[in-house]
């Protein structure tokens, strides 16, 4: 997957993921757009699933005012927004266990208070910089250490770390899917700070000034339990962020729109390229539809 800002900015990738735009279109504005577009956009993916009887929900680990983050992911559609202060998270910088047993904990009391369907997005932290630090020293892992640098060490640490915690936390939902089933989208918001050195080692001093170069790769993981996709999610590498939410809901047969149906016309026509489509007037074409409808207003 190609995402669009590199060691930190996950609000941008989030935005791009929720909203089915690439915040590369907009330069140098792309770190201010949940400011700049907040009330700006209709059909977003939580928006989507709000009219379709869903319960709108993301867990976030700083502050509802972070970056406007949170009143920006209202605007869209999120009914709640579950900052810091509503985990109770006494530091924004946790172990991912902590989201995902807050995230447990909140998806019990909805099962018993609310009848609706779930979506729920949980932003994790745990490997994320600054690396001077040994996060939870107490924490070995096997096959330490893992690189020589000890910034580079410690984020793999992490990284190895927060796997387990994930693993943990599918296998709750799998325990938990019951009648209804559950999609569970895992997706790499950037890359770390620390392999700086590397990538521009295999991709050149000027990676980070190329959107489509190596500094902009991350991943996404789909696991299913009790809900068989309808088809594979695209092979498509790398597949660009805007186009991730709009996939999900085509593979998943979870309900679409027209927006949605036309990022994933869009997908397939530009082989996962949105900013970088080699036919720019059909991007902007779907751009025009969207602004036309009253569904965009930039």
């Amino acid at each position: 997957m190609q995402v669009e800002t590199f060691g930190g900015g996950t609000w941008i990738t989030n935005l791009s993921l929720m909203t089915g735009l690439s915040a590369t279109d907009f330069g140098w504005r792309s770190p201010y757009l949940t400011i700049t577009l907040q009330d700006k956009v209709a059909g977003a993916l939580p928006e989507v699933l709000a009219r379709c009887g869903y319960r709108t929900v993301v867990m976030t680990p700083m502050d509802f005012s972070f970056v406007n983050e949170g009143p920006f992911l209202k605007s869209i559609g999120f009914e709640t927004v579950l900052d810091i202060k509503d985990i109770a998270a006494p530091f924004y910088h946790l172990r991912d266990n902590f989201y995902y047993q807050a995230a447990e904990a909140f998806i019990a009391r909805h099962h018993r208070e609310d009848g609706r369907p779930l979506f729920l997005e949980i932003q994790t932290m745990f490997p994320h910089s600054p690396y001077e630090g040994r996060m939870e020293p107490g924490l070995k892992v096997e096959g330490e250490p893992f690189s020589g640098d000890f910034q580079a060490n410690e984020y793999l640490r992490r990284m190895a770390v927060a796997r387990g915690d994930f693993q943990d936390f599918l296998d709750k939902r799998q325990a938990d899917a019951g009648e209804r089933g559950a999609v569970v989208l895992e997706f790499g918001d950037h890359q770390s700070s620390a392999t700086k050195p590397f990538v521009e080692a295999i991709a050149g001093d000027d990676a980070l000034a190329t959107p489509g170069s190596l500094a902009y790769r991350t991943f996404y993981t789909l696991t299913t339990f009790n809900h068989p996709l309808r088809h594979p999610m695209p092979d498509l590498a790398p597949l660009d962020i805007g186009f991730l939410s709009a996939s999900l809901l085509d593979a998943a047969g979870l309900p679409m729109s027209p927006v949605m149906a036309d990022l994933v016309r869009l997908r397939d026509h530009c082989g996962g390229r949105f900013h970088g489509c080699q036919d720019r007037a059909e991007v902007d074409a779907h751009l025009r539809r969207r602004v036309d409808s009253g569904l965009l207003h930039l």
